[in-house]
C-alpha cells in the first residue's frame, strides 16, 4: 500500500477558549483534554512528529509532559477569536520549513476531539495516500436525515424551507446517505496550504469514522456528552472489545 513519506501531526490549541474556558488542558476522564489527541498521534506508526501550535505557555507545558514538540510560540496575532484556523497553520508549516523540517504531508488534529483513535489517523493518511487528494476530510453518517424537515425562519419565525428541491413524502429508506464532515481529523498537503492559504484543496476525499467518536466539545452539553463517550470507549479498552 502507497504511503506519503514524512508526516507531521500537527495540534492547534490556542489559549483563549469561550465556549468552555481552558478547556485544551482542563481534566476529562483522567488527562489533560490535549493528552488525548497527542497520544492518539503518538500511537500512530505513520506520523513522524507531532508538534502543538500555541500562544499559551500553559498548555506548551502540558503538551511537552505529553510527548509533543511545542518547537514556537503562535504569535498572539494569530491566536484571536477571528482568527482563521488556516492562518495558524500556514504559521506552523512555515516555522518548521524555514527551521529546515518539511514534510510530506499534515495531519491536523483538533484537540476538541479526544474519541479519536490512532486507528482513525492511520485511516485517513492512507486514503490521501490512495487517492492523491489535495485535502482528507473526516465525515460520518447521519442516519435518518430528511432534507424536506429543515427550516430557516425568518421574520416573525416565517418557517422557509432550507432545501426546496427536496422531496417532501419521500420515505426515509429512500434517501441517498448524508454525510456530515466532523473535525477529528484533516490531512493537508503542506506545499498545497503555503501556496493557496486554503483548507480544502481542488479534490477533498472523506474518511467515514463512527459517529460514536465524531463529537467535537464546543460547549459544556458537547463537554457532558464527550466525556460520557470517552468513559464508555475507556471501560470498552480495558474489557478488549
Amino acid at each position: 500500500m502507497a504511503k506519503l513519506g514524512k508526516v507531521l501531526g500537527l495540534i492547534c490549541a490556542r489559549g483563549g477558549s469561550k465556549g468552555v474556558p481552558g478547556k485544551n488542558i482542563k481534566d476529562i476522564c483522567g488527562k489533560p483534554l490535549i493528552a488525548w489527541s497527542i497520544e492518539a498521534a503518538l500511537q500512530c506508526p505513520d506520523i513522524a512528529d507531532v508538534v502543538i501550535s500555541t500562544d499559551d505557555e500553559n498548555i506548551a507545558d502540558v503538551a511537552k509532559a505529553y510527548g509533543a514538540e511545542v518547537p514556537f510560540m503562535r504569535p498572539p496575532e494569530l491566536a484571536r477569536d477571528d482568527t482563521k484556523q488556516i492562518d495558524a497553520i500556514v504559521h506552523a508549516v512555515q516555522s518548521l520549513k524555514d527551521a529546515g523540517r518539511e514534510y510530506d504531508a499534515v495531519a491536523l488534529l483538533q484537540p476538541t476531539c479526544p474519541l479519536r483513535i490512532a486507528d482513525d489517523i492511520t485511516g485517513a493518511l492512507d486514503l490521501m495516500a490512495q487517492t492523491q487528494s489535495d485535502t482528507v476530510i473526516t465525515v460520518t453518517a447521519e442516519e435518518g436525515v430528511i432534507l424536506s424537515t429543515f427550516y430557516e425562519l425568518e421574520k416573525d419565525n416565517e418557517a422557509r424551507l432550507m432545501f426546496p428541491s427536496s422531496k417532501e413524502g419521500t420515505l426515509r429508506q429512500d434517501y441517498n446517505a448524508i454525510y456530515r464532515r466532523c473535525g477529528l481529523i484533516y490531512v493537508l498537503r503542506p506545499d498545497y496550504v503555503l501556496r493557496n492559504k486554503v483548507l480544502y484543496g481542488t479534490k477533498v476525499s472523506a474518511y467515514v469514522v463512527p459517529k460514536k467518536r465524531s463529537f467535537d466539545i464546543d460547549c459544556h452539553f458537547d463537554w457532558e456528552l464527550t466525556e460520557w463517550l470517552l468513559q464508555q470507549q475507556i471501560q470498552n479498552n480495558e474489557r478488549g472489545q
